[in-house]
C-alpha cells in the first residue's frame, strides 16, 4: 500500500530541477539589477571599460555568493515539502544550478573561469546542507 505522500515526493524531483533553474535565474537577475543600479544610480558617466570591469568583478562576487545563497534557499523550499531523500533533493537543486551556470559560461565565455569551481563547490555544500537540515529527527 502506498502512502498519500508518495506521488507528491515523485513530483518533487521535477520541482528540484525547477528550483535549481530558478536559483541560477535569480543569481543572474541579481547581477543585472546591481549592475544597473551602479551604472544609472551610483556611478553615472563612466566609460564602457569601467562598467565592464565593474560587471566582471560583480559577476565573480555575486555569482559565487548569490549562487550559493539562492541554491540553499531553493533547496530548502523543496526539502520542506518531501518526506524522504532530503539530501538527494538538495543536491539535485545544486547540480541543476551548476549545469546551467557552466553551460551558460561555455556559451557566453567559451570557457569556464576558475571562480566557477569555487561557486560549484559552494552550491553543492549549500544543497547538501539544506537537505541535511530538512531531515526529520528519528522518533525515540
Amino acid at each position: 500500500m502506498t502512502t498519500p505522500s508518495a506521488p507528491a515526493d515523485r513530483n518533487r524531483w521535477l520541482a528540484a530541477l525547477g528550483y535549481g533553474l530558478l536559483a541560477e535565474v535569480c543569481t543572474i537577475v541579481t547581477i543585472i539589477f546591481i549592475s544597473l543600479i551602479y551604472k544609472f544610480g551610483i556611478a553615472r558617466g563612466l566609460s564602457d571599460a569601467a562598467y565592464e570591469a565593474f560587471n566582471e568583478k560583480l559577476g565573480g562576487i555575486v555569482g559565487i555568493v548569490g549562487g550559493t545563497v539562492f541554491t540553499y534557499l531553493f533547496a530548502r523550499m523543496v526539502v520542506r515539502r518531501i518526506s524522504a531523500n532530503f539530501i538527494a533533493h538538495g543536491l539535485l537543486v545544486a547540480l541543476t544550478a551548476i549545469v546551467i551556470s557552466v553551460s551558460g559560461s561555455l556559451a557566453g565565455h567559451h570557457g569556464v573561469p576558475s571562480g566557477y569551481i569555487l561557486a560549484s563547490i559552494l552550491k553543492i555544500v549549500a544543497g547538501w546542507f539544506a537537505g541535511f537540515q530538512g531531515r526529520k529527527p528519528a522518533a525515540i
